[in-house]
């Protein structure tokens, strides 16, 4: 199979964003109506329904953000995976193209979109454009990438499902679990970024990345990196020789520039 039905999305939801979820799923299925589609029920207090021609996986706990996308990703039998937030929903023409480009090219590990900001109506922040000359030199992004945070996995992104698997997945946390998985994936292969909006973030109150992140998260979540990098068999020798310098480039970005450049939008805004 190389197209659409060559791809599983997996859609996890709980509690308030049960409400978005026919509205990402019937996202998927105007890309692609053989698509198959996982839900995962991540103990949610509001009840998810049973969506006509959608898996439903139920967690016995609520898990955090990376583990119920792990749960849904120990379903996938197709050879692609897209993870999609279930408040969030694919642009027309998202799964083709992205398992066209993934396909063809057998050194990609990851190909993504940009995304359609639903509040301003214009190209999300994130991914930096920057970044679309970075993922060229493939090395260097990678260790970038494990420095700082730069490409945004969820909806936008199509990756391998045995390389997802090899490399442990998505960490298990809230906040950062989807950079583990990228810096991961990096070092496993080339990283291709379009230009193409792919993706519609369709913010909400409760959107996990409305959420504040402070210098003790972002402290976490680049620990969460190091421990990765030392763990996963994929990471080439010379990426493992060079957490030191990776963690005080982290520390550095956390403590140092975050706050300068904090500093600067806010004087912008006066």
């Amino acid at each position: 199979m190389s197209g659409p039905s060559a791809v599983t999305v997996v859609v996890p939801a709980w509690d308030d964003y049960v409400v978005f979820l026919p509205g990402a799923v019937e996202s998927v299925r105007r890309n692609a109506p053989e698509a198959p589609i996982i839900i995962v029920d991540n103990a949610s207090a509001t009840a998810v329904p049973q969506l006509p021609g959608c898996t439903l996986v139920r967690a016995q706990e609520r898990l955090s953000a990376g583990g119920a996308r792990n749960l849904g990703l120990a379903q996938v039998g197709t050879k692609y995976v897209v993870f999609l937030d279930a408040d969030d929903m694919l642009l027309e023409g998202t799964l083709a193209f992205l398992v066209s480009r993934i396909a063809a090219d057998p050194s990609l590990a990851i190909s993504a979109t940009a995304i359609l900001d639903g509040e301003t109506g214009e190209r999300h922040r994130s991914p930096r454009r920057f970044v679309g000359r970075l993922v060229r030199r493939p090395r260097l992004f990678a260790f970038t990438n494990a420095v700082w945070s730069l490409l945004p996995l969820q909806g936008c992104a199509i990756m391998r499902t045995s390389q997802v698997r090899e490399s442990g997945g998505y960490a298990d946390a809230n906040l950062g679990e989807d950079w583990v998985l990228a810096v991961s994936l990096a070092f496993r292969g080339r990283v291709e970024l379009s230009d193409r909006l792919g993706r519609l973030y369709r913010p909400t109150p409760d959107s996990l990345w409305r959420l504040g992140r402070g210098t003790r998260e972002f402290a976490e979540s680049a620990a969460r990196i190091r421990a990765r990098l030392r763990s996963d068999p994929g990471v080439p020798r010379w990426a493992r020789a060079l957490v030191p310098l990776i963690a005080l480039l982290q520390l550095a970005a956390i403590y140092l520039v975050r706050p300068a450049s904090l500093g600067v939008r806010r004087l912008i805004r006066r």
